[in-house]
């Protein structure tokens, strides 16, 4: 079985990253199989923020190579590497990103019209089923604005798997360790290949593979009995 993503001599440093100041990747190789979910823990500023970034095309190190199975995913033009980072990943992030005025179902549906396309009937099938699949159910019609927070997370788990992609990239989502049982589940189940950069205490009980960061260098990377 092919790797969903693999890297090689990943390195990147940002002298001025958010407002932690430097980050950095250094010589980075590794591959992530599908139907797993790794756990990415370290110090602050040990640059797993920064790795995953790369991994998901959002930042461009400035040296290596990742592929996407058998697909190089580095060099692209713009609107190839778009595309493809939209359809392949699926993403949470530390702020939720949702539309407060939008239901649960329209802010989830909505990479389902964007990049997939398709009809209306078939997109609220399964805008359903995501939705049912993260809890929230229920919520289908509640405008996002009046979401506890722990479901405005479960809502962005939703958005982020509802186009079916085959990776998803967590960085440091806050408030959201309660996911990542279900992300384990989703992983199993689907064959999907989950990135979590967290808290290690968080991780361990549910990741299938660990690896720690220490000033952008993989220092450690081990399997669990999760």
């Amino acid at each position: 079985m092919l790797p969903a993503l693999t890297c090689e001599s990943l390195t990147c440093v940002r002298p001025q990253w958010n407002e932690s100041g430097l980050a950095q990747v250094r010589d980075v190789t590794a591959s992530f199989p599908p139907g797993t979910l790794t756990g990415f823990h370290g110090p602050g500023g040990c640059g797993k923020g920064l790795l995953l970034n790369i991994l998901g095309l959002l930042e461009p190190p400035d040296s290596g190579r990742i592929r996407i199975q058998e697909h190089p995913a580095l060099g692209l033009p713009a609107e190839e590497a778009r595309q493809l980072r939209n359809e392949a990943f699926g993403f949470l992030f530390d702020q939720p990103c949702l539309l407060p005025s939008f239901s649960v179902a329209e802010n989830v549906a909505m990479p389902l019209f964007r990049i997939c396309g398709g009809d209306a009937q078939t997109a609220r099938l399964r805008t359903l089923e995501v939705l049912d699949f993260c809890g929230i159910a229920q919520h289908e019609c509640t405008l996002v604005g009046r979401l506890d927070p722990a479901d405005q997370r479960r809502a962005c788990l939703a958005r982020a798997l509802v186009h079916r992609p085959g990776i998803l990239i967590a960085i440091s989502p806050r408030g959201a360790a309660r996911l990542i049982p279900l992300l384990r589940l989703a992983a199993h189940q689907t064959g999907l290949c989950v990135l979590w950069a967290g808290e290690r205490n968080e991780l361990a009980p549910h990741a299938d593979r660990l690896i720690e960061m220490r000033d952008g260098r993989i220092t450690e990377d081990i399997p669990t009995n999760a």
